[in-house]
């Protein structure tokens, strides 16, 4: 009886985590709406999008943080994302853009060099040359 709930919790488990690629969905959104706002001085909705990134990277790390891609797990890829994140954060909260151009290309660098860790660096993360909100919301 024990094997059979144990089972069927892991059945529910499946069903409800969300699979990685709509997470990375939901990261290459947020992350191409928040170059828009950095570059035009809208502060509130980059610090908006910077947020959602974040909340975005902790569910991935939540639900497959110890999944091995390559040579490394998730969680060790997030964690060299951390400091540059914290950098953007300082950015949006002084309203600097020099400093934030210069953190969201690092993060944007950073997040390519995980997909060649990860054996999927056939998906390239790119600066909007376009600008990627529309005044939508997730």
């Amino acid at each position: 009886m024990l094997d059979s709930m144990e089972t069927r919790i892991h059945q529910l488990e499946t069903q409800i985590k969300p699979r990685l690629s709509v997470l990375m969905n939901s990261l290459q959104v947020h992350h191409g709406r928040m170059w828009q706002p950095g570059i035009a001085n809208d502060w509130k909705l980059a610090g908006y999008e910077l947020e959602k990134v974040k909340e975005t990277l902790t569910d991935v790390s939540a639900n497959f943080g110890a999944d091995k891609y390559a040579d490394s797990t998730i969680d060790l890829e997030i964690s060299k994302l951390q400091s540059t994140i914290t950098q953007m954060e300082q950015a949006v909260k002084a309203k600097n853009k020099d400093s934030f151009v210069e953190h969201y290309s690092a993060l944007t660098t950073q997040c390519n060099s995980c997909h060649k860790t990860t054996g999927l660096d056939f998906y390239k993360v790119i600066q909007p040359v376009t600008p990627a909100y529309s005044g939508e919301t997730e």
